[in-house]
């Protein structure tokens, strides 16, 4: 799993058939996914963000990838004040082997 290819797709979030808390116009939120390529990433990480009852209303412009084992480093780097409440590493790879998607901390927006 360590050197399973990894995306991280940014994705703009608004309240669907869930709505996001009532102060918020919307949020934004990397989705970490596996895909055979970019494109199906980013198609990933649509539909698990959609089937919690969000929506996405603007496709994503760039998606990144890294190799599964640089996730901790990453979110250490990334969000070291949250590194307790994110899944681990070997979180990660339980969630990827269920063909699961690991979510980063959403930020959201009011306009």
């Amino acid at each position: 799993m360590a050197k399973t290819p990894l995306w991280l797709v940014p994705l703009h979030v608004r309240g669907g058939v869930e709505p996001l808390p009532a102060s918020f116009t919307g949020a934004y939120v990397r989705v970490f996914c596996t895909a055979p390529d970019a494109n199906i990433a980013a198609w990933t990480a649509i539909q698990a963000i959609e089937a919690m009852g969000y929506s996405v209303p603007d496709n994503p412009t760039t998606v990144e990838m890294m190799p599964a084992s640089d996730y901790e480093q990453f979110i250490a780097a990334q969000w070291p004040e949250l590194v307790n409440e994110l899944p681990t590493q070997s979180e990660l790879y339980e969630r990827l082997a269920e063909n699961r998607v690991v979510l980063g901390p959403f930020g959201a927006y009011s306009d």
